[in-house]
């Protein structure tokens, strides 16, 4: 899809954090660690610096080398900051949200992206499906390992089981 940013999951807070100076750079903003600054005092959303959550590097895809320092932002900050760059790698981005994921959403309330030709909602689909598709078998998996534990373990009565024992 063209921009490439690393993402942190398993926050007990939010769903994604991305790294700020990532996001703008993949925007096309000039002076990344200016915009960030000036973006994150002058929008809403959630920010938070990586040195103020413990352990937060621990969830970070790839090996990053990030200072305490670093900024973080959450999917709207994320989503506002790809909207006013203008870089060509997130043009398709701001195309598909502007011509057909709020166009739909205006018109019926949802969107689908079934629907959709657009490849960023067809990638998304196709990741969609795949990750249905593990946790399906992961399900599957994690059933037949839980029927093998309760299932009844077969014993076997001892041969000497009841007979006396001879004391000397």
């Amino acid at each position: 899809m063209g921009i490439e940013l690393d993402v942190l999951v398993g926050h007990p807070e939010h769903d994604l954090l991305f790294v700020a100076t990532q996001v703008a750079r993949a925007a096309g903003l000039k002076h990344p660690s200016m915009s960030v600054q000036s973006f994150h005092n002058n929008n809403t959303g959630t920010k938070v610096r990586l040195g103020e959550v413990a352990d937060l590097k621990d969830f970070f895809r790839g090996s990053l080398t990030l200072p305490n320092g670093t900024w973080l932002f959450d999917e709207p900050r994320v989503y506002g900051m790809l909207m006013r760059g203008n870089a060509p790698a997130s043009e398709p981005f701001r195309k598909w949200v502007t011509e057909e994921v709020l166009p739909s959403i205006r018109k019926t309330g949802k969107y689908n992206a079934e629907d959709s030709q657009n490849p960023i909602a067809m990638a998304i689909m196709y990741e969609l499906k795949s990750l249905r598709g593990e946790i399906a078998s992961l399900r599957q998996e994690l059933q037949a390992k839980t029927f093998s534990l309760e299932a009844p373990v077969a014993v076997e009565v001892s041969p000497y089981e009841g007979q006396r024992v001879a004391r000397q």
